[in-house]
């Protein structure tokens, strides 16, 4: 690496950003093909079926508000064969209805996609919702015999494929629709006809709320303790219901300074440096490309994808944000682990995870280190470490001294000195 000293400044609009693209991309153009065996397959993936919720809970980083209105039809729903084809080749083991939004704002694209998503090593199929249209329980049951038939239906796959639904369900969501949507789902559910399908609560860790208590309640339950993240509701008839527990993202509707206006906060565990060590591996990193964020917290063989409203193909933490492509973008589950593999920046986040690049580029931006405790999260690291064409620059080029010096790939000295006078030049200025 040529030792460059550098300043600690964060650029919004710097004129030179086109610069900083353009010598990314030359960089990534001199590279060979890299000589490495990580993951090709998908593990889980995130399907977005729309980026609107109808609940919009407070402290939601994702979803559009419900009045959203003249929003273009989200474009995963008129690529569903490609989406499909694209699941079926990258093997993936666990396809989730996620959002985004509001999976279930898109009801017809959520059955038919029950109904066929397919591959080689699928064994579950996941809906979350916040089971807003379960506003009484007619409506509720109606909608589980629609979702129900849309997976009994399925053409017979090499090995059994579960389905399960999980239900978003905190203080935020309360305040927003109440308990009783969630409360039929949860008593339709655990009706005879259905025992052959999965479901369990996700909540929000949070001291001072009352919501799960409630919810049991509502149900005429009895609540457990909390014990890992997870507590159980004993229904009468002596069935568990599972609530996992995830920790609050101080971003998007919610800040810190929001949070102490209300009546609950945030107990340590929920911090993200506590909840995290969940999900370390056993070399103590944290990859969210290679693991399952769940009850059970797995660390896989495979990717963890997700595919967005508009189209987008991400790698989960896995990926340049200025390398996404969309559906349609590429011709092949093949051409889409190619494009992203062609990047340092992908291999070093499959292999090492978004802390890791942290701390490589803390070097030249110190503040890189504190973007996860500064919202509480574990994700959406990347773009912020990344959060500049000058900063993606910099990573390339300081993953590179490693993959370099590791044999991993070659790449032209020329480009690669050519590069580092660029950020030479604006450290300088």
């Amino acid at each position: 690496m040529q030792q460059v000293s550098f300043t600690n400044r964060k650029p919004t609009d710097d004129p030179r950003a086109d610069q900083f693209r353009q010598a990314r991309d030359l960089v990534l153009g001199s590279l060979g093909a890299y000589r490495i065996d990580e993951p090709r397959t998908a593990s889980t993936a995130y399907v977005w079926p729309t980026a609107i919720c109808p609940v919009g809970c407070g402290h939601c980083n994702f979803a559009a508000p419900p009045n959203v209105r003249d929003l273009a039809r989200p474009r995963i729903t008129r690529f569903r064969d490609e989406l499909l084809t694209m699941l079926r080749d990258s093997q993936v083991w666990k396809a989730v209805l996620s959002g985004g939004g509001e999976p279930m704002m898109e009801p017809e694209f959520c059955k038919r996609f029950i109904a066929e998503v397919s591959s080689s090593a699928l064994e579950e199929i996941e809906l979350i919702t916040s089971a807003h249209f379960a506003g009484d329980l007619e409506a509720a049951r109606d909608t589980v015999a629609e979702l129900a038939a849309a997976w009994r239906g399925r053409t017979p796959a090499p090995q059994p494929v579960s389905f399960t639904v999980r239900i978003s369900v905190d203080w935020f969501h309360a305040a927003r629709i109440g308990l009783e949507p969630a409360a039929n789902l949860i008593t339709v559910l655990s009706g005879d006809e259905y025992q052959d399908i999965g479901f369990y609560v996700r909540s929000v860790l949070l001291d001072g709320d009352r919501t799960m208590s409630d919810l049991a309640a509502l149900l005429g339950g009895e609540l457990s303790e909390i014990e890992d993240y997870q507590q159980t509701i004993r229904l009468p008839d002596g069935r568990d219901i599972l609530i996992y527990y995830k920790n609050l993202i101080l971003d998007g509707r919610i800040t810190k300074r929001k949070l102490d206006r209300l009546p609950v906060g945030m107990p340590d565990e929920s911090r993200s440096e506590e909840f995290g060590k969940r999900f370390a591996t056993a070399a103590g990193r944290h990859i969210p490309a290679r693991t399952y964020n769940g009850p059970v917290v797995r660390q896989l063989d495979g990717l963890a994808m997700i595919f967005e409203d508009d189209g987008a193909v991400k790698i989960l933490e896995g990926n340049a944000p200025d390398r996404i492509r969309r559906l349609g973008d590429l011709p092949s589950w093949a051409a889409v682990m190619d494009h992203y593999y062609a990047d340092p920046i992908t291999v070093f986040l499959v292999q090492e995870g978004p802390d890791a690049l942290a701390q490589l580029v803390s070097e030249r931006y110190p503040d890189a280190v504190s973007v996860g405790s500064e919202h509480n999260e574990l994700y959406h690291l990347a773009s912020r470490i990344l959060e500049t064409p000058e900063r993606a620059l910099y990573a390339t080029l300081r993953v590179l001294d490693q993959h370099l010096a590791s044999g991993l790939v070659n790449a032209d000295p020329d480009v690669l000195a050519k590069a580092w006078e660029l950020l030479q030049e604006a450290a300088q200025t």
